[in-house]
C-alpha cells in the first residue's frame, strides 16, 4: 500500500490530494485569479491530513505535477514537495502536467467520442500555448511543447485523424483552428491533484523518484518578470 499526496499548483486551481494506491482518498481546491498558492498551499495541506486523520509522516511519497503552467506556482509547489521530502526523506514523483491533463479527458471520456488525439492545452499568458499530444491509449505522440500558435498549428496531427482540444488555452486555439479533424471541448478543464493518483501510483511502483537535489519543474521557457504598471520616484 502506498500513500501519496499530490501537489498541482501550475494554474490558477491550487489542489491537493491524497491517494492510497490508485485511489483517491480526499482532496482539497481553491480557485484563485491572483494565484493564492503562496497562502493556501500548506493551509489546505494541513486541513486535508485533518480530515483524513493522518499525518505527514504517514505520506510514503509526494507527487508534483511539475509543469509547465505558472512559474510562480510552479516554484511554490516544487518548494513544498522538496521541504516534505528532505524532511522526511520520501521520494518525489513528477508528473508531467499536461499527462495528467489527459488522464483526466480519459477518465471522463474514455474513447466514446472516437477521438484519434488528446491534446490538453495551457495558456501561457504571452500570446503562447503549452501543448502536448497524446494517443487514445495516453502514449505520448508529442512531449510538452510551447506553441505559437498560427492556422496551420498541429496540422500533421491534424491530417492524421480527429483530436480534442481542451483547457485553458482552448480559446486562443479555437481562434485560429479551423480544421475539419479539430474538435473542442467548451468546459473550464483546469488541472487538479486527482489526475495525479494513478500517474503516481505506477511510477511508485516502478521506483521513478525525482533527484531531490537537482530536479526543477517543467517551464519549457525562461521566466519573464511583468512590467511594473506604476513607476514609483525613488
Amino acid at each position: 500500500m502506498a500513500l501519496i499526496l499530490s501537489i498541482e499548483t501550475s494554474s490558477k486551481n491550487c489542489s491537493v490530494a491524497i491517494s492510497k494506491n490508485t485511489e483517491v482518498l480526499c482532496y482539497k481546491e481553491e480557485f484563485d485569479e491572483g494565484y493564492c498558492h503562496g497562502e493556501r498551499l500548506h493551509v489546505l495541506i494541513n486541513e486535508l491530513l485533518q480530515e483524513c486523520s493522518l499525518s505527514i509522516h504517514n505520506m510514503d511519497a509526494f507527487a508534483l505535477s511539475h509543469g509547465p503552467g505558472s512559474y510562480t506556482g510552479l516554484r511554490i509547489g516544487a518548494s513544498a514537495a522538496k521541504g516534505f521530502s528532505f524532511a522526511l526523506n520520501k521520494p518525489i514523483i513528477l508528473i508531467p502536467t499536461l499527462e495528467s491533463l489527459a488522464k483526466s479527458y480519459s477518465d471522463v471520456y474514455g474513447d466514446s467520442n472516437n477521438i484519434q488525439f488528446i491534446c490538453p492545452i495551457l495558456d501561457s499568458r504571452q500570446g503562447e500555448v503549452y501543448a502536448a499530444v497524446y494517443n487514445n491509449t495516453l502514449n505520448v505522440v508529442l512531449d510538452s511543447f510551447a506553441c505559437v500558435l498560427s492556422s496551420h498549428s498541429f496540422e500533421e496531427i491534424l491530417n492524421k485523424g480527429k483530436c480534442i482540444f481542451f483547457g485553458t488555452g482552448l480559446d486562443k486555439v479555437k481562434s485560429v483552428l479551423n480544421h475539419k479533424n479539430a474538435n473542442f471541448i467548451n468546459d473550464d478543464w483546469l488541472p487538479s491533484s486527482r489526475s495525479l493518483s494513478v500517474l503516481s501510483h505506477k511510477k511508485f511502483i516502478q521506483k521513478d523518484f525525482a533527484d531531490i537535489a537537482y530536479f526543477e519543474p517543467l517551464y519549457l521557457k525562461n521566466f519573464m518578470p511583468a512590467r511594473p504598471k506604476k513607476k514609483f520616484n525613488i
